[in-house]
């Protein structure tokens, strides 16, 4: 991942935060942020997408074996 922030928009009241989160770590979601310029690059996704399948396919052996998440 770069250096770059992701930038999200979070109900708060009748409004919204603005939140900026680092590229490559857990957005306000749950999910992966990335940031404008990593999802402009095929390279880097291709990377990012590579690794979410290593991530899915090793939580999936670890239920199957009765550990990690359910």
């Amino acid at each position: 991942m770069c250096n770059g922030y992701a930038v999200y928009y979070v109900p708060r009241g009748y409004s919204h935060k603005e939140v900026r989160v680092a590229c490559g770590t857990t957005d306000p979601y749950g999910d992966r942020a990335v940031c404008d310029d990593c999802l402009n690059n095929a390279a880097e996704m291709a990377k990012i997408d590579a690794a979410e399948e290593i991530i899915a396919a090793d939580n999936a052996w670890s239920r199957s074996a009765g550990w990690g998440d359910w």
